[in-house]
């Protein structure tokens, strides 16, 4: 029951951030619009939390419950086309929630970043643009939000600790304490709003007023600084020369009286919501609901044994032969080059082995030069016959050719 209950809750956190943007919609019934949408969106929040968890999640059901609050919202008092795009928009909601099995309580939904963010945005228009009612409801939208999102998360943690001992009363008692706290500073605050409004107002308009005094002297210094830069009767001349203005007795501006022209505000409506019923219609088949089968187990079994079993290095001495690491058979070729080097007789850097060897006069097989490629260049093991040839080769180097000149 509560693998869905995440799923639930981030259903109901995201309607309180689309509720922020919905206390600036028109109030056409008795309860506004964000109220509306908060208290549809909470029982189809409850209705899916309880339908999913006891059936497997499937969009059809995201879209009956969707419907159904779309026609509620609607005679409740909503605009159709409002409603039709907050049923929409609920759809979308529903599946990208109850798609994924969230792991933990806020596995990358980030509320209160986001919450934070539209609220200020929101709070920001609404000091642009005042308007009581819309700033009373959006700070009634926002205790209710965070209380729910505090209740909600000691009520996942509690579910989820329950069974190591957690108690539902400790549970309420943090959750009491968390909602007095707030309740008591805000009540606090609400008796003394008009002495600290007082206070706010005679400080910040005590700085106003040392800012514009000083203010006002830098614009008495440039006026005085500006009238002598002509004499009075320099002034004069130059206002006749201007003569009255021809404007000064019109000072009211002519207001063109236009018709106010029919936009048909109801086509560019059908085509936002079909624009958006197609974009909606794309991504739902584009998201698919994570499998609900568990995974199957694996068959593959092993066997383990207490000592090396004989079999198994019987069977590999037959199936491979004896081989020798390319190491090795390396460093007996470094010693080589060393010893041909301490007798000056090194191989250049702009030759080959092959060249080197043909310069010096020695006498090898054609064999040589391939084992020395499979060494040089290879990744694997050299079989121990070929390997024996080539560092017996290298040895009649270092004993009739390089020891000589000792």
């Amino acid at each position: 029951m509560t693998s869905r209950l995440p799923s639930a809750i981030h259903f109901m956190l995201d309607a309180f951030i689309i509720a922020l943007v919905l206390v600036f919609a028109d109030t056409q019934g008795a309860l506004s619009v964000a109220w509306i949408w908060l208290l549809l969106a909470w029982l189809v929040s409850v209705s899916s939390y309880l339908l999913f968890s006891r059936y497997s999640y499937q969009l059809v059901g995201g879209i009956g419950l969707s419907t159904v609050a779309t026609v509620s919202m609607w005679a409740m008092g909503m605009s159709l086309w409002l409603a039709t795009i907050l049923g929409m928009l609920s759809v979308y909601l529903l599946h990208a929630r109850y798609s994924v099995r969230y792991k933990e309580f806020n596995y990358g939904h980030y509320f209160l970043m986001k919450f934070t963010v539209v609220f200020s945005i929101c709070w920001t228009l609404v000091l642009l643009n005042p308007n009581q009612q819309t700033s009373r409801l959006l700070f009634s939208i926002v205790p209710v939000a965070i209380l729910f999102y505090v209740g909600a998360q000691l009520l996942y943690s509690y579910l989820h600790t329950r069974q190591t001992g957690a108690k539902f009363s400790q549970v309420a008692s943090v959750f009491g304490l968390l909602v007095s706290i707030p309740s008591v500073v805000a009540i606090s605050i609400f008796y003394i709003a008009d002495d600290v409004r007082r206070l706010a107002g005679w400080a910040v308009g005590g700085m106003i007023r040392v800012v514009f005094w000083l203010l006002a002297l830098l614009l008495e210094q440039v006026n005085e600084f500006l009238a002598g830069l002509s004499t009075e009767e320099e002034m004069q001349e130059t206002l006749e020369v201007l003569g009255p203005d021809e404007e000064t007795g019109q000072r009211e501006t002519m207001v063109s009286e236009t018709m106010p022209s029919d936009f048909p505000i109801e086509i560019l409506l059908g085509i936002v919501m079909v624009i958006s019923a197609v974009v909606l219609i794309i991504w739902l088949r584009k998201i698919k609901p994570d499998s609900e089968t568990p995974v199957p187990k694996s068959t593959i079994r092993m066997k383990r044994h207490d000592h090396l079993s004989t079999e198994l290095f019987v069977s590999t001495a037959k199936e491979s032969p004896a081989s020798r690491d390319l190491h090795q058979i390396r460093e007996v070729f470094r010693s080589l080059e060393l010893m041909a080097k301490e007798q000056k007789l090194e191989r250049q850097s702009h030759e080959t082995v092959r060249e080197w060897i043909a310069r010096m006069d020695w006498d090898v097989s054609a064999s040589f030069y391939k084992t020395y490629d499979r060494v040089r260049y290879g990744d694997k093991q050299l079989p121990e016959s070929q390997a024996s040839n080539f560092i017996a080769e290298i040895e009649k180097i270092k004993n009739h050719y390089l020891n000589k000149n000792v």
